[in-house]
């Protein structure tokens, strides 16, 4: 599973002008991928903490996440799917739910088959910097996956 988590993660940087745009393949990252035996469901999830940013009047903090769908199905994202993120004081944060409708603010979205790929800002209550992050997960349906973090090479 490490070797695919690492061929996906330079699939996404490859692939992926826009990430390069505000990531490159020497950042780290929070990854996983998804996938059943079949490949109709096979995407890959990816966190990127340099991609912090605070708000401080509003208390708020955001952070990128990539999803890149390679299987033969497309990926219906839903506002049930988080991102929970364990800090290294113990607290639990997760995105929650925007109004947008479009965008990268949206948390509905459908992504293609084969390549389809979505940028979304995720938005937490309270305020933490990148090095504040101990563990990312995702809940999807009920499950939940967490994230495995490359440092930067």
């Amino acid at each position: 599973m490490k070797t695919k988590n690492v061929i996906f993660g330079l699939l996404i940087s490859v692939c992926c002008g826009t990430v390069e745009a505000q990531t490159t393949s020497k950042d780290p990252v929070y990854l996983e991928v998804i996938s059943n035996a079949s490949k109709t469901i096979n995407y890959t999830v990816g966190l990127y903490p340099l991609t912090c940013k605070t708000n401080d009047a509003g208390n708020k903090t955001y952070l990128t996440l990539y999803v890149l769908n390679s299987g033969t199905n497309e990926l219906n994202w839903t506002k049930a799917n988080h991102i929970l993120i364990v800090l290294k004081d113990n607290t639990l944060a997760f995105n929650y739910s925007t109004v947008a409708e479009t965008g990268n603010y949206a948390c509905l979205y459908v992504i293609p088959p084969t390549k389809g790929f979505h940028e979304q800002t995720l938005c937490f209550n309270g305020k933490f910097i990148a090095e504040d992050i101990a563990n990312v997960y995702l809940m999807e349906s009920g499950e939940f996956y967490k994230l495995v973090y490359y440092k930067a090479s």
